[in-house]
This record gives structure tokens, sequence and C-alpha cells, in this order.
């Protein structure tokens, strides 16, 4: 979690009044961050990451504004028209394809801010940019370059500039092998054609993004214009950082000009603060609070945590300031509807009825299921839920089923969340192949299936995997396993039914069948699937739909 520390002097500057230690911390509690410290002079404060803005003193300051009542509503941000461009290299397509810009004009720096902006810069590093390969920033003293400018792909030996943090002109190779920051992230560009530079109309580099900058931009308490660069490889992160640095940079004082971006197959303007409207029902945000809120007093909450508010009937239709990335769904407004309250005025109640608590059925079921496992000599196992391509469908030679893609995966090991159980079981055999046998272990997870019917447009479910690998594993074992499970779920008639599919062999497995309902898949593990994941003796596996499983149950309790 990120850590930052700011002077009570500069606070108090920014958000209009000083306040006591006790006032302080209650503040910084209702805004949602844990307070380290406060001391004297300062106080240190760790925020949520879901809360970019919350990167700098200023964006801090500007939240508590509006819990304080200091200044309510959609803060207010002009953007000057555009006067220069970013023309950008098509052979950065596959190097690092996006670039976006600004300008800030009429800053008052000292060395107090310039710190402020460098900790911000290297916060969204790390929570936008994953360290620098999504999102890198650059900060540059626009007085001492000639725009327009060019991002460029350039060879390790065409171009040479003095880096920030050395004495001497280094070419891209040398900055890579030698530099401080060329060792550290010079990962993110080894292995590509061309290198990604950033250069003015004169030919004078910039930076080198995402490694380093040149020390002809480096700020000092005598800017008072920056050029921002933010490139990257994700067109909507960059906007996103950019919307918070820009918003900012104004708050302290500078005024916002558009940069345009020429694309070989498009122009954009950045920033832009166009934000969508939300339309939140006032039912919806009482019903997750446990309140009886009027429209007014939800409008009122939302207004001290800076959003645009108007009110339709029984709907309020919120427009929250650009600073505001984390916003990606209706209940995040009611979240923020609860600090526009105060967590401290929220009074808890007794219940009415007086009850008693139980495990949910899917609690009992999976409790049920594990006793039942352990007691055959099962180890129990916990394995990703994300997983790949080739480890959830190729080695299984099953078809491509529809999943859920991550948009920018870590490593290519995880790029997909598991629609089934088998995959992740086979894989931990096979990282287990040189220990002693028999191996019988089992899991009790999480799939993900795609439903487009939900808001999230995915489900979670719950499923158990299984599987014996020994040399007499056979249809005939896995088959009593699954016999002795249903009969500990109370479920007393079932039937199997042929399965002639990957992974099993054909002959050997079958679908399990309860009510004309199928609840999982059962057989031998086909050779050639052993032969992918490398291991050497035979398995009999068990896939059960505990989702499946859980009417069914409910149906006998009933009765």
């Amino acid at each position: 979690m990120p850590i930052i520390t700011i002077r009570k002097e500069r606070f108090w500057e920014l958000i209009g009044r000083s306040l006591s230690d006790s006032e302080l911390s209650n503040l910084l509690h209702n805004l949602g961050m844990d307070v380290e410290e406060i001391s004297q002079d300062s106080f240190r404060v760790e925020y949520n990451p879901n809360r970019p803005d919350y990167s700098s003193p200023t964006g801090i300051a500007r939240a508590a504004q509006g819990l304080l009542g200091v200044k309510l509503g959609l803060p207010r941000y002009s953007l000057s028209p555009a006067k220069t461009y970013i023309k950008v290299d098509p052979n950065l397509r596959d190097v690092r394809p996006y670039i976006v810009g600004a300008i800030v004009r009429g800053l008052k720096l000292d060395s107090h801010k310039i710190e402020e902006l460098i900790t911000m810069q290297e916060d969204l590093h790390w929570i936008l940019g994953r360290d620098r390969k999504k999102v890198a920033i650059g900060l540059h003293d626009l007085d001492a370059l000639k725009p327009p400018f060019r991002y460029i792909a350039a060879k390790g030996d065409e171009y040479a500039f003095i880096p920030l943090g050395s004495w001497r002109r280094m070419t891209l190779n040398e900055i890579l092998t030698k530099h401080e920051k060329g060792l550290k992230y010079g990962h993110l560009v080894k292995g590509k054609p061309r290198y990604p530079l950033i250069l003015d109309s004169r030919g004078e580099v910039l930076s080198f993004p995402p490694i380093i900058n040149s020390i002809l931009t480096e700020l000092s308490s005598r800017t008072k214009n920056i050029f921002i660069d933010i490139t990257g490889l994700d067109l909507d992160a960059l906007n996103k950082t950019l919307n918070i640095i820009t918003t900012t940079l104004h708050d302290m004082g500078g005024k916002i000009e558009q940069v345009r971006v020429i694309y070989p197959d498009r122009v954009l303007v950045t920033p832009n603060y166009k934000m969508r409207r939300w339309k939140i029902k006032v039912e919806y945000v009482n019903s997750l609070l446990g309140l009886n809120l009027s429209s007014l007093e939800v409008c009122k909450a939302l207004k001290k945590m800076r959003h645009g508010v108007k009110i339709s009937k029984k709907t309020v239709i919120v427009t929250p300031p650009p600073y505001r990335v984390d916003i990606m769904h209706p209940v995040d407004f009611v979240e923020d509807v609860a600090m526009g309250i105060g967590y401290d005025l929220l009074v808890p109640k007794q219940p009415q009825v007086l009850k008693y608590g139980k495990y949910h059925l899917v609690t009992k079921i999976e409790e049920i299921i594990r006793e039942v496992m352990i007691g055959l000599g099962y180890t129990e196992v916990m394995n990703f839920t994300l997983t790949n391509i080739v480890d959830e469908f190729e080695k299984m030679m099953v078809e491509q089923t529809p999943h859920v893609k991550l948009l920018n995966p870590v490593s290519s090991d995880y790029t997909i969340l598991r629609t089934w159980i088998l995959p992740s079981l086979m894989k931990t055999l096979s990282l287990n192949k040189s220990s002693t046998y028999p191996q019988k272990i089992f899991e009790v997870g999480d799939v993900i299936e795609l439903d487009p019917t939900l808001p999230e447009k995915a489900v979670r479910k719950m499923r158990l995997g299984c599987i014996s690998c020994h040399a007499e594993a056979s249809y005939s074992e896995i088959k009593s396993i699954c016999e002795e499970i249903l009969k500990n779920l109370s479920i007393q008639e079932w039937r199997f039914e042929p399965y002639d599919n990957p992974p099993f062999l054909e002959g050997r497995a079958a679908k399990i069948i309860v009510n004309s309902k199928e609840i999982g898949i059962i057989g031998e593990i086909h050779p050639q699937v052993l032969e992918n994941w490398e291991i050497t003796l035979p398995a009999a596996a068990l896939e059960l739909y505990i989702h499946e499983v859980i009417p069914i149950i409910q149906e006998l309790e009933e009765k």
C-alpha cells in the first residue's frame, strides 16, 4: 500500500484552514485512509491504490475540502486549445505504441512542490503503470524545449544524450547497460527491434521512455511551464494518468493546454475531461446502505465527494470529476454516499427479530465434501484461478470455450480465468511427478463463466475436482469416489451416461446425471493428455459442479 508524507503547513494551505490532530485523524479516516503517524510538523498516511488521485497532497486536500464543506460539487477545469503536437512514428506499433501529452503553464514551484510531483509520479508508475510497463510518465521543463515533438522508434546507437543522474552523453545502448535506471527498467524494451524516444523540433532528446528523461528538461524552482508526456501499452490507462496529473497541477495554480497527438491512423487531443454521466437510483443506494435517504440527502453526500449531481425524480444523475478514474460501477457511488454522510454517523441497529446465525448451504456442502475427500485419503490443494490457454485447453485436448481474458496480463502463464478445475490439478501432478505415488489430490474452488445477463458479464461458480494417479488408477476407482460423495450429500438417485470426449479415454468416462441434469464428469485421463503434462502413470479424475448440486439439495431439504 502506498504511503505519503505531508507537511501540515502545506495541507492547511491547501484546504484553507488548520485542524487539531484529532480532527485531522478523523478527517483522514473518513476519506478511507490509514493514519500511520501524526507529528508536530507533518503526518503520514497510507491510501488505497484504488484512489490514485490521493497520490499527492493536492489530491487529498481536494477530497478533504468536500468533506469539510469548504468546496462542494464538481471542480471546474478549463482546457486551453492545443497549440502544438506530438507526431507518432508508425514503427512504434510493436514497441511502445501509445503516447499522450499536455502542457501546464504559469506554475510556481519550489523544492517541496517538486518533491510532491516526483512522489506522485512514482506512485502512479506503481499503481497505474505496473512499474512503468503499462504507463511511464515524463515531466519536462517546457522552456528548455522547442515544440512540436516527435515520438520515434530509434536504434540503440543512433542518438545520445545526458540522462538524469549522469554527467556525460550516453547512447541508448549505453544507458541500458550502464545507467542505474537502464539496469532496472531495461527489460521493458530489450528484445525490441527499436527503442522509443521523444524529440523536440531541434532533435533534442526529451526522454527515453520508460527508462529515463534527459537532464536538459529537469524540473527546478525556476520552472514555470511543464510539458507532460505519458507513454505505454494501454491508451485508456494513459489518459486516466494524464487526467490525474493535469488536474493536480491545475489545482496547484497551473493552466492546462491540450496537445494534439498525430497517429498514423488518427488524431487525438489530450487531455480530455469528458466524463460519463451515471444514473443512480436512490432505492439502490438505500438497499445497499440499509438507510432511508431522500434524493436530496444522496445529492448532498455526493457533492461532498466532489461529484456533479442533478436530481431526476427518484434517480440521481452523477458526473464524477476527471481525476476519479476509480469509478467503474454504481456501487462506487454508494460507497461515496456513505463517505459523504460520514462513517462515524452511520449508527448500527440491532435486528428487530432475534435470529441465530448458521452456515450458508454452499459452505455446508463444501465442508461435507472436504471431510469426505480427506477421509478417502485425498490431499487438498489450492491453485490460482488465473491460468493460460495452453494449460486450460491445449494440453487437455479440448476445444476453447468462452472465457474471461485479462486485458493486460503480467505474465504469459496467467492470461485468462479458468473455466474448470481439472487442468489445475493436472498441473499440480506435473509439478510433483518426482514425488512418491499414489498421488491423490482434490480442490474445492472457483471457476469463472461468462454471463452476459449480469453487469459484470461473468459469474463465479464452485466446483470440486479430484484426481487419483498411480499404477492401478481406473474408472471403477473414481466412480466409487463419486458415489461416496453423492451419498454423503444425501443424494439418493443418480445415473452415469457415456461421455466420449477429452480429456478422458473413450469408453472409460461418464457424465453424472441427477434429475435429468448433468452435475459432473468422471473418467480415466487420456494417455495423450498425460503425455502432454509429462505424467507417466495412469490417472482417473472427477469434476463435480457444486453450483448444480445446490438446488438439488435445497429441494431435498424442503421435502
